[in-house]
């Protein structure tokens, strides 16, 4: 998947790149969004880039598949089998089966985003990687 951004900053912590949100964009979860709501990609690549340049971003769709399985269907399987899980499994003791099974479910999908938040800010730490990367940049004449 290939996006066009603008480079907003670049110093030795990284490239910032503000992106435009496409329809491509739902469920990856590369950007983060600043203190001005803009979607910034963070990158640690060893490219010459300027503040202000025209660039296209490839994100490699691996990494956007996962993304994806990790934001909409983790949750709704930990959901299904955490109700599964304390209904049959393991029952609270002095609660009904089905009120202990709608209270794992519970637990594993609010479990499932914690996850997810803490998998989420150890990638926003480490870089994109080889999963996020710069492969162009546009000259003035390309832009128009």
């Amino acid at each position: 998947m290939r996006e066009r951004g603008i480079v907003v900053k670049h110093d030795e912590s990284g490239i910032e790149v503000q992106m435009q949100q496409g329809f491509n964009c739902d469920g990856c979860s590369a950007c983060f969004l600043d203190t001005n709501k803009r979607h910034v990609l963070h990158l640690t690549q060893d490219i010459e880039v300027n503040p202000g340049e025209q660039v296209e971003v490839e994100v490699h769709p691996g990494y956007a598949i996962k993304s994806a399985f990790l934001l909409f269907l983790l949750p709704l399987l930990m959901l299904i089998g955490g109700y599964y899980f304390f209904d049959d499994i393991f029952p609270f003791p002095g609660i009904s089966s089905q009120y202990g099974g709608i209270t794992g479910a519970l637990f594993s999908f609010v479990g499932t985003y914690i996850f997810i938040f803490l998998y989420d800010r150890r990638l926003k730490n480490a870089g994109g990687g080889e999963n996020v990367r710069i492969v162009r940049i546009f000259q003035d004449q390309e832009i128009k």
